[in-house]
């Protein structure tokens, strides 16, 4: 008898392992695993709030253009957060390029700040400069995301013309479902 009952509990204790790893799996998979530091694939939370204001900053955009907030006013903007050590960014990026073009045809502009040492120079810029409108460069001090309040990657914001934060996310499903929405 106490052998069978060990047996049964052994059995649910694996499956329970079983599930909890799957779990993890589809985490890491999405964007909310360890490479986006601990951020929840949902989107549900984000640092970035309705009602935020466009924070001031001047930066270089990757083709050397100067860059300010005044860029982004007097139109419909989406901002992109991403990290050189976030697999889920890359794979957010075919999400930024369905939202960049629905956005250039209805005369908005896209902004993507990458974080990370090297990440002028890296792939992921590379990727992002073909599909946004402007990217900017940012080294470990991610000086542009504190500015946002980005502190996870990938997020997005989307500023309406005045400049004030009308929806944000973070991880590839809140693209997939701001997408979807839109």
């Amino acid at each position: 008898m106490g052998l069978v009952l060990v047996g049964v509990i052994s059995a649910l204790n694996l499956a329970i392992l079983l599930v909890v790893l799957r779990r993890w799996r589809e985490l890491e998979a999405t964007g909310g695993g360890a490479h986006s530091h601990g951020f929840p694939a949902s989107g549900a939370i984000s640092p970035i709030r309705v009602g935020d204001r466009l924070p001031s900053f001047s930066a270089r955009a990757l083709d050397g253009t100067a860059v300010t907030e005044r860029t982004l006013l007097g139109q419909e903007a989406l901002v992109g957060f991403f990290s050189l050590t976030c697999k889920a960014c890359v794979d957010a990026v075919p999400f930024f390029t369905g939202h960049a073009e629905r956005l250039r045809a209805n005369g908005g502009t896209t902004l993507a700040i990458v974080h990370g040492d090297a990440a002028a120079d890296s792939e992921l810029a590379a990727m992002l400069t073909d599909v946004m409108d402007i990217v900017i460069a940012e080294d470990s001090e991610a000086e542009l995301s504190k500015r946002y309040g980005a502190k996870r990657y990938p997020s997005h914001a989307w500023y309406g013309p005045d400049g004030v934060v009308t929806g944000a996310g973070a991880g590839v499903v809140a693209l997939r479902t701001d997408l979807v929405a839109s």
